[in-house]
């Protein structure tokens, strides 16, 4: 669904003029040490920048900007073919063997009104069907894959020489993007579906409720639903990179320099939050707000 896919793209994965809007920026200590955590969108409008200054502020005080994964590697041709081949499906496996009649007479006739031939994607997994219709319809609407905030702090990273990390490898993402879907392909497919015929309507509510950090929106618009009806993907997609994490933001945050840690808004909202686990772990999580 593309609540689910937002957080991939989201996840396993952003602005207006933010005046009054709350952020989702929170501050995290210890008497070891202290970092910022921030929750994004991976894929944004050039119309939804400028970003909440929390987000500068953050950037600012910070001495290394960490994402989820290795941002550089994620763009390099090497990746991008890996990802590829994992997504595939195995010799004498198609996209339409791999889903009931019903599920793939869909899927074909929601990409063929996109003039899509579903040729193109007869090799592939359901997950990487819907990973390549979701772009195209996203695209539509002005959403592009450089405008997201990982691309957009990584320049400033990389501008004001300050070092980048990530939380996991690039063959961790891998796998989780290769997974997803993975023995409830017609759920996840048709789950999608439903959401990229409104993804116009789907994408301007999610990036409101990020904009305003509007937490009990987020949960229920994304967390509960992924939750109630797909919960393997919850399980793979959220809970256990967040748990994952964990140990290395507890590193982190004995170190004597201060991180900014930019994760999916989904991995910060819900009962399994990163900022939930660490408060059980006896860390300090505080709403970072400037006054206004």
């Amino acid at each position: 669904m593309l609540k689910r896919l937002l957080s991939v793209l989201a996840a396993t994965t952003l602005f207006s003029q933010f005046t009054h809007a709350d952020a989702m920026v929170w501050k995290v200590s210890n008497d070891q040490g202290e970092l910022y955590l921030g929750g994004t969108l991976h894929m944004l409008r050039e119309s939804d920048y400028p970003l909440n200054p929390e987000y500068t502020e953050a950037f600012n005080n910070s001495d290394v900007i960490v994402f989820e994964t290795d941002i550089k590697a994620a763009m390099d041709m090497g990746f991008q073919q890996q990802l590829m081949m994992r997504m595939s499906l195995p010799p004498g496996k198609t996209l339409e063997s791999s889903l009931q009649p019903a599920t793939f007479a869909r899927l074909q006739h929601f990409a063929e009104t996109r003039n899509i031939p579903i040729e193109t994607m007869k090799t592939f997994k359901p997950a990487m069907a819907i990973l390549m219709l979701s772009q195209i319809e996203l695209q539509k609407i002005g959403v592009q894959n450089h405008s997201g905030i990982e691309n957009y702090f990584s320049t400033l990273a990389t501008n004001a020489k300050k070092p980048i990390a990530s939380l996991e490898t690039p063959d961790e993402q891998i796998t989780t993007l290769a997974s997803l879907g993975e023995g409830y392909e017609d759920d996840y497919v048709n789950g999608s579906l439903d959401d990229l015929e409104n993804v116009e309507k789907e994408f301007t509510q999610l990036i409101k409720a990020w904009k305003n950090a509007d937490l009990v929106a987020i949960n229920t618009k994304m967390i509960q639903v992924m939750k109630d009806r797909l919960p393997e993907a919850y399980s793979n997609l959220l809970l256990k990179r967040n748990l994952n994490w964990l140990k290395h933001i507890e590193q982190m945050i004995k170190t004597p320099e201060k991180e900014f840690i930019l994760v999916g808004a989904a991995h910060l909202v819900g009962d399994d939050s990163v900022q939930n686990l660490l408060r059980k772990q006896g860390y300090k999580v505080e709403k970072f707000n400037l006054k206004k």
